[in-house]
């Protein structure tokens, strides 16, 4: 009997072409809800999803045949861990895919915040020439702390700034840093506090999860430097986002750079308003959109369901 997998997010063709050759037999169904998903996941043995697709409790349950869900990408706060674990189904994930594509993205928006490159580009475009209130800073003379150091996209970030730009990193992370600072010739903080007052941009690379709800907050962005730029993309409740539109609204902060929300895409006023700043650079989840973190992500995906699941 051949496995089957249902595919319920659109991922690089590359990875259904391996599976197909595998022998698995793959469908897809990408507009499924959960309630939809947990009728028609009881006759497969294996499920593909991305951040839209939730796979709840009644899904994994309702899957009698089911061994393993696939994350093709990092986060998996979409599924429930607790409820697969005890029903012994196995968790896939890409968490090296999108390494470069989210490290590029972070460092675009760190140079959009401290050139206002979107202000000026909307301002040209409605016939303002607005030269006189562009005057920016360069990100070498920057000091860039970095929140989760210690992991992919963080370090890469870290490497990147301090090889590529020249600038002067600060890491902090919960696990030791020590050996990867050497590496790349950054400065480690045992406290967040300490590199939050020493940072002019504070760039967030942790998982969404209890302890880091609202990380940043009234009171940590209290510790911030005056005139300091937030970069945040990792999970949009890692950052108390009412805080941050007060602190950037008051003035406390410079700017903030944004990939991730509280919900996306944002329908809550004070979200809406946060996103229109002229302050804010903001783009709608997209650290992983490119071709070659799709197509990387999708094969890293196929090739770990074969070796869980065999042909």
């Amino acid at each position: 009997m051949s496995i089957k997998v249902l595919v319920c997010d659109p991922i690089h063709p590359d990875g259904l072409t391996i599976l197909k050759k595998a022998g698995f037999e793959v469908e897809e169904n990408h507009s499924l809800t959960p309630e939809q998903l947990a009728k028609e996941i009881a006759e497969f043995h294996a499920v593909i999803v991305r951040g839209r697709t939730k796979v709840t409790e009644p899904v994994l349950n309702a899957g009698t045949k089911l061994r393993a869900v696939a994350r093709s990408g990092v986060g998996l706060d979409n599924i429930d861990l607790e409820t697969a674990r005890k029903r012994s189904i196995q968790i896939i994930s890409t968490p090296a895919a999108p390494t470069t594509s989210v490290a590029e993205l972070v460092i675009g928006l760190m140079l959009a915040a401290l050139r206002r490159i979107a202000y000026a580009d909307r301002a040209i475009k409605e016939g303002r020439w607005t030269k006189s209130e562009m005057m920016g800073s360069e990100l070498k003379s920057r000091t860039v702390g970095v929140i989760g150091a210690a992991g992919r996209i963080g370090f890469e970030v870290a490497r990147t700034l301090v090889l590529g730009f020249g600038a002067k990193v600060i890491g902090y992370d919960v696990i030791d840093l020590t050996e990867k600072a050497k590496q790349v010739g950054y400065r480690v903080v045992s406290e967040l506090n300490d590199l939050l007052m020493e940072s002019d941009i504070v760039t967030i690379h942790v998982p969404y999860m209890p302890s880091t709800h609202h990380l940043i907050n009234e009171n940590t962005i209290g510790h911030m430097k005056d005139g300091a730029i937030l970069i945040n993309a990792s999970r949009g409740d890692v950052v108390d986002g009412q805080a941050l539109l007060r602190a950037l609204k008051s003035g406390k902060l410079r700017g903030a750079g944004l990939d991730v929300f509280h919900k996306e895409p944002p329908v809550d006023d004070w979200e809406k308003e946060l996103t229109l700043l002229p302050t804010t650079v903001c783009t709608p989840h997209i650290g992983a959109q490119t071709v070659e973190c799709q197509r990387l992500e999708s094969i890293m995906v196929a090739e770990e369901l074969i070796r869980v699941l065999g042909s």
